[in-house]
């Protein structure tokens, strides 16, 4: 019996990752809530406490009601995490804490996933970029360099992650919030980047 690591709570109307969630995620050991009705979906969540939300939409899915799901979950503070083919800047909402393709989604959501519900993961940066539907550059970069990175995009997000895991730095994109978050984090290294630049200005502070 694998030990216990979490609640997913999982929107799917894209049957064709059914059984990558089901075998995937269950068998690690995470609970799994797996619906196509957002009435059932709202209802459950309100009785019990997940440490995810995810939502995977198949192509046929109308971009309004993919927007809309931001504004439904905008006072919510779990990561809300959307699998969708759908263009960032016209899904873009706040609220919503990952944007991933289907692609991105098998690579990448497991660690996204360990890093919320066990954490003790060990990226080089946390990266709160509050402008995803502009070209990835500087995570780009990072990959590129072979640094490991987490990004989210928003303040909800990096909360819940620096609750379990402790990164080298901490990036952010939006040079208005920057005061903020150095507050609210009380982290010691916390910097100002663009999208458009690259992880060299900033390596010196990951050696």
């Amino acid at each position: 019996m694998p030990q216990y690591l979490g609640n997913i709570f999982i929107y799917n109307n894209n049957r064709i990752n059914q059984q990558l969630y089901h075998n995937g995620l269950k068998e690690r050991g995470y609970f799994l809530f797996d619906t196509d009705n957002l009435h059932k979906f709202t209802l459950y969540h309100k009785e019990i406490t997940p440490n995810v939300l995810l939502f995977d939409f198949d192509r046929s899915t109308p971009i309004d009601f993919i927007a809309s799901l931001g504004r439904r979950y905008e006072r919510s503070n779990i990561p809300l995490i959307v699998v969708s083919e759908a263009p960032k800047a016209l899904i873009y909402h706040p609220a919503i804490s990952h944007y991933l393709t289907h692609n991105q989604a098998k690579e990448q959501l497991l660690n996204i996933l360990e890093s919320y519900c066990t954490g003790n993961k060990h990226h080089h940066i946390l990266y709160i970029n509050l402008k995803p539907y502009e070209k990835p550059g500087f995570s780009q970069s990072v990959i590129n360099k072979g640094y490991r990175i987490f990004e989210v995009h928003n303040t909800a997000a990096a909360k819940a992650y620096l609750e379990k895991n402790y990164p080298d730095i901490i990036c952010i994109n939006f040079l208005p919030a920057l005061s903020k978050y150095q507050k609210l984090f009380s982290f010691p290294k916390i910097f100002y980047v663009e999208n458009t630049q690259n992880i060299a200005e900033i390596e010196q502070f990951l050696k």
